[in-house]
């Protein structure tokens, strides 16, 4: 195995939060994928009126930091954007996907959250093919 790079990022939750409640679909439109905001609003859906309230946020904010680990882990090499990257969940694991016509030279690609109160980590390696 060859790794292309390895990004980490931290992220405090309250600052998604307070950038939601400013920019609402500026900030979703920029950051997510299409496929992305549809998931975003169903678990809107889901999580209006019960107690888990800040579930979208957590989703929001592990979006944005696995997004910021791949610009990192990416990094000198490519320079990925927000819509370069899909997250998408495979066995409770978070999963990177970049679509095949812009792969970047990036093989297999790793990724790992966690969120303790109002912080979230996520880390990120890639591959050389």
């Amino acid at each position: 195995m060859t790794i292309l790079g390895i990004g980490i990022d931290i992220l405090h939750l309250p600052r998604i939060k307070h950038i939601l409640i400013r920019h609402p679909e500026r900030f979703l439109t920029r950051i997510l994928t299409k496929t992305e905001l549809q998931e975003y609003r169903v678990l809107l859906e889901k999580t209006s009126g019960k107690v888990d309230v800040d579930a979208p946020v957590r989703y929001l904010g592990a979006r944005w930091a696995l997004k910021e680990a791949s610009y990192k882990a990416a990094f000198p090499h490519h320079k990925l954007t927000w819509q370069d990257v899909i997250i998408t969940k495979k066995d409770g694991k978070p999963c990177l996907i970049i679509p095949e016509k812009d792969r970047f030279g990036i093989g297999k690609a790793h990724a790992s959250v966690s969120h303790d109160g109002e912080y979230l980590i996520a880390q990120v390696l890639f591959e050389v093919p």
